[in-house]
């Protein structure tokens, strides 16, 4: 198992994310969503929706990000203000105003209208569709470079916790579907002597890979193979894990690939989805819901919860369903399914 304990990255990377919340709450208020909900006046994601002319999805994620904030409070499926976003309601509040809200973007994009201008496509505003697949096809290769480098360092701290809270023990060949630079691969047949994997991703990602495995000295046990988790899913292997992949994607690719992945398992074996998990109720908790509205600008996807997981493992044939919760800079928690 793990050796050295290191200090929790998770305060670190709230710290890093913290823009979120400052971009919530001036979405929110320059959409006067709570002035709509001032006196105890309450509000559904449909209601919203047509309200203020916005899609459901971005409707959605808005209210849950508000709510993980302590802005909104849940009831009966209406969101409602709490006695932190009350005053905000009230013209000439001497306490707070909406203008305080807005005032530190006043000369960059508006939040609002971002969610706005989003409202109509389900495609994010950040890549071209017309000549790229998805934000990961030809971006700037500096920035690409960056982007791997951070998401390697976040992976390896999560996947030490991921390994605490799932027992691999018994599992033969894990099956890294969209794995990046394998750094879930390496810490875990670090934690798990027996363990070997495969990290699958497209062709120049398996490159990066395949280098972090040779420089970790695993090249005996962990394999970088190239090609689209939307295509095919290599044989062999009794363990799937998709780790922070499905909130990238909308909810008709998300369930193909779970379908491709139940295919692909032999029985008894099994999906492990470790996601920053929206809890079920839809108010939080707040990175999950941040990252969520994030996803907005930037993927097709957003931040799912572990019911709506387990509903699209069931239809995809998995049974004896659970939810695991840990705390990681990059994750929360693992849904996991087995296929009969």
């Amino acid at each position: 198992m793990s050796t050295q304990e290191l200090p929790s990255a998770v305060p670190l990377m709230a710290l890093s994310t913290g823009f979120w919340t400052f971009k919530t709450l001036a979405a929110a208020d320059e959409l006067d969503l709570f002035s709509r909900l001032a006196g105890g006046a309450g509000i559904t994601v449909a209601g919203l929706a047509e309200a203020i002319g916005l899609h459901p999805r971005p409707a959605e994620m808005l209210l849950t990000g508000c709510a993980a904030l302590g802005l909104l409070e849940k009831t009966d499926g209406r969101y409602r203000n709490t006695p932190l976003s009350e005053p905000i309601s009230c013209a000439g509040n001497r306490i707070t105003s909406g203008a305080s809200c807005r005032w530190p973007t006043s000369g960059s994009t508006r939040a609002g209208e971002s969610l706005r201008r989003r409202c109509a496509r389900t495609v994010p505003t950040t890549w071209d569709p017309a000549v790229q697949s998805s934000i990961f096809d030809g971006e700037d290769p500096t920035m690409l470079a960056l982007f791997w480098e951070a998401m390697h360092s976040l992976s390896t701290m999560t996947a030490r916790k991921l390994g605490e809270a799932v027992d691999f023990e018994h599992s033969r060949r894990l099956l890294d579907i969209g794995g990046g630079s394998g750094a879930y691969d390496i810490e875990l047949c670090k934690q798990y002597g027996a363990l070997r994997a495969t990290v699958f991703d497209l062709p120049h990602v398996a490159t990066i890979a395949a280098g972090k495995i040779a420089e970790a000295g695993m090249t005996d046990r962990i394999e970088a193979a190239g090609g689209s988790f939307f295509e095919q899913l290599p044989g062999d292997h009794d363990v799937h894990l998709l780790s922070m992949i499905l909130h990238d994607w909308d909810e008709a690719k998300n369930r193909a690939l779970l379908r491709r992945s139940f295919a692909a398992l032999p029985s008894g074996g099994a999906v492990v989805i470790s996601e920053l998990l929206v809890n079920d109720e839809k108010t939080g908790p707040a990175p999950a819901a941040l990252m969520s509205l994030n996803m907005l600008i930037e993927t097709e996807g957003r931040n799912y919860t572990p019911a709506e997981y387990s509903a699209w493992l069931e239809e995809a044939g998995f049974r004896h369903i659970e939810t695991v919760w840990f705390d990681a800079p990059a994750a929360n928690g693992a849904v996991i399914g087995r296929k009969p």
